[in-house]
């Protein structure tokens, strides 16, 4: 589904969906996996918290930061979706909310981890992207989309943003329990934030058209008890066609015949 223009399309669209009835069980704090166990390891919850901000920082705009962003997205939402109490057609969906006003998200980049999120005979995630005209309304809608209880993500692309927005969406994300997960410039990094996490995404040669590698470094965050943070990072791959972790071998171990099909197995989710 896709709205455009002006906030009150976005409005009347997230009220119109049945978003009651979420789980008892989602809990402030509750950790998700993101489906890729390097990423989780490298975060200090385990996964990513509901109720919490992200940030993934790009170079540019072939890093993977987007894509990956959107993989955790999806496996947040079906996460919710399968622990939701069930309604008329079967089970509640969760809802992803992207915040598109640049034009960049590309739709059926993410059809192989909403068919995933909607396996074993659930209903699959509920796909929003709203496309505003202005940065107010970019600002306005990611802010309105936190706020709805019904949003298990919000994935946006903002620029800047001024610390007073970011902690609204920190205060909003937290009411709802929904996460925010925003692609951000890697100059952002000098900005301060109201993030939980704040990963660094660059694209890693040795991937193929099926598979994205990607280094991703822990570079920020705000965590009770955390005086000190050293940067940390992993090597995430993506199955693109799967729609799950790709495993990525090591080079002197795995026959060099053999490292194309090992790269594109699948861990399953």
């Amino acid at each position: 589904m896709v709205t455009s223009g002006v906030p009150g399309a976005l409005e009347t669209l997230l009220h119109a969906g049945d978003f009651a009835g979420l789980s008892p069980g989602w809990r402030g704090g509750e950790a998700v996996a993101t489906g890729f166990t390097a990423l989780d390891g490298l975060l200090p919850a385990g996964g990513v918290r509901r109720g919490s901000l992200a940030e993934w920082l790009a170079g540019d705009e072939a890093s993977g930061a987007a894509t990956l962003a959107a993989a955790v997205a999806c496996r947040l939402a079906g996460a919710a979706a399968g622990g939701s109490k069930a309604d008329r057609s079967g089970e509640t969906a969760a809802t992803i909310v992207v915040v598109d006003r640049r034009g960049w998200f590309h739709p059926p980049a993410v059809l192989g981890w909403l068919a995933r999120a909607g396996a074993s005979g659930r209903r699959g995630p509920q796909l929003v992207v709203a496309r505003p005209a202005h940065e107010a309304d970019e600002l306005w809608a990611i802010d309105q989309a936190l706020r709805c209880r019904g949003v298990a993500a919000v994935l946006a692309w903002p620029r800047a943003v001024h610390s007073t927005a970011m902690r609204r969406w920190q205060l909003a994300a937290r009411a709802s329990l929904a996460v925010g997960l925003f692609v951000r410039p890697l100059a952002a990094r000098r900005e301060p934030s109201w993030a939980e996490a704040r990963l660094a995404v660059a694209a890693r040669p040795g991937g193929s058209l099926a598979v994205r590698r990607l280094q991703v470094a822990l570079v920020g965050g705000s965590w009770a008890g955390r005086v000190h943070l050293e940067e940390q990072s992993v090597e995430v791959g993506l199955d693109l066609a799967r729609g799950c972790e790709a495993v990525l071998p090591r080079a002197s171990s795995v026959p060099r015949g053999h490292e194309e099909r090992e790269r594109i197995a699948c861990r399953a989710s």
